[in-house]
């Protein structure tokens, strides 16, 4: 598996694996607006497939994991962790030691998957979502030690 920088060719491969995803997924304009605005956006792939991706962006000294996401087939290898690592190994190297993300409160898996990779919830959203669904803000801190 190898983790590199998004290229517009991935973009059919990121849609097909956001839409298995999420309930909500961004529209095709946003992802485009994100890339050309310069987010960090990577990508997993495993030999020619892109199996997952993540989207972060750094702003007013915290990084912002945007989304976050792997292939249905390709969940519990470690992938979306080797994402995630990379997303914040690159946010640590623009001097920034905070990164936040919100996730559902029906996402138990995700909300354990960040708490596992050293997250905390620090704040309650209600009606975060379009749908009317509940957030949950999550933060990590990083060691500058």
């Amino acid at each position: 598996m190898d983790i590199r920088n998004f290229q517009i060719t991935d973009l059919d491969d990121v849609l097909r694996i956001q839409f298995q995803s999420f309930d909500d997924p961004y529209p095709v304009g946003i992802l485009l607006e994100l890339f050309n605005r310069g987010a960090g956006f990577l990508v997993a792939q495993v030999g020619r497939s892109v199996v997952g991706y993540v989207i972060f962006w750094i702003k007013d000294g915290s990084g912002h994991i945007i989304a976050i996401a792997v292939d249905e087939r390709f969940r519990s290898m470690q992938i979306g962790s080797m994402l995630l690592d990379k997303a914040i190994e690159l946010i640590i190297q623009n001097d920034i030691f905070t990164v936040k993300l919100e996730v559902r409160k029906s996402n138990i898996s995700a909300r354990k998957f960040y708490l596992k990779k050293g997250f905390k919830q620090v704040k309650y959203c209600k009606k975060y979502y379009s749908d009317g669904e509940d957030g949950i803000i999550m933060q990590y801190t990083i060691s500058n030690n």
